[in-house]
């Protein structure tokens, strides 16, 4: 039996061929992330006295930008893809990118608060600071290769519209609080960003679709996938809200469904800017 090609089946051949997703990928990725997170990474943190609040996410979103914004630097074929951790292009896409970001960010965690403690000034600041020293060059870069602004404008558009009458009607006909709250909102904005980003780039241009369960949805019916979207994350914050008894623990779970619809909706967002699929 040959274990390199079994690895190079499983996990290889997408990244080689640009292919979609199989379902022997999505189990394994996502138990590992499941595990990291949950098993390691909240644990470490919580102990630490991280507060996972509306002040963390936003201090970690020029973070998720530079995960985005890196895996678009391969879609520009300025990086080439690899299955060897021992290149360069293996930590520009899944799973390489992942580790790195996850290896840069809490890194950053340490160091800011270092710095925080000895300076005086406010952790957030320091955290988002940092993180933004690293992506905004690459993010300037490639907003300066934009080829494509109307399609970014209608992605901001859609997003910006959506989550506003989704807010205004949710709030209006029902008695629930759930989008009051400014961190539910961004949770919501961010799988609406991911969404609308998929929705525009397949619809409107020539970009492919690496998911198969996102590309069955939008042959069905296109702007099905983005009102999906919008049932499961209300779903899934009203579980959290209701379900969830630690409140510190119920943060970590937001960051995470934010976390996630942002590092894709930003890479579509900057790959249909850069017009790698025009």
């Amino acid at each position: 039996m040959d274990l390199g090609k079994i690895l190079f089946d499983f996990f290889g051949r997408r990244i080689a061929e640009q292919g979609q997703y199989g379902a022997i990928e999505y189990l394994v990725y996502g138990a590992i992330m499941l595990a990291v997170m949950f098993l390691i990474i909240y644990p470490l943190l919580n102990r630490k006295g991280m507060k996972f609040d509306f002040k963390f996410m936003l201090s970690l979103l020029p973070y998720i930008l530079l995960g985005g914004t890196l895996r678009v630097l391969e879609d520009m074929a300025l990086l080439p893809r690899s299955f060897s951790p021992l290149e360069l292009g293996y930590w520009v896409i899944t799973p390489g990118i992942y580790i790195l970001i996850a290896a840069v960010t809490i890194a950053s965690l340490f160091i800011s608060k270092l710095l925080a403690d000895k300076t005086g000034q406010k952790f957030h600041n320091v955290f988002a600071g940092i993180g933004l020293l690293f992506a905004l060059p690459i993010a300037l870069f490639e907003v300066a290769n934009f080829v494509s602004w109307d399609g970014v404008a209608m992605v901001v558009g859609l997003v910006v519209a959506i989550t506003a009458v989704t807010v205004f009607a949710f709030n209006k006909f029902t008695k629930s609080g759930l989008l009051k709250s400014n961190f539910n909102v961004l949770v919501l904005a961010s799988q609406l960003l991911d969404g609308n980003a998929t929705f525009v780039a397949i619809q409107f241009f020539k970009c492919g679709e690496q998911h198969p369960i996102s590309e069955f949805l939008l042959k069905l019916l296109p702007f099905s996938f983005v009102l999906v979207k919008i049932a499961l994350v209300l779903v899934i914050l009203h579980y959290i809200d209701k379900e969830v008894e630690d409140k510190n623990l119920r943060g970590f779970l937001k960051i995470v469904v934010a976390t996630l619809g942002f590092a894709t909706g930003l890479r579509d967002l900057f790959t249909l800017g850069v017009g790698t699929c025009l």
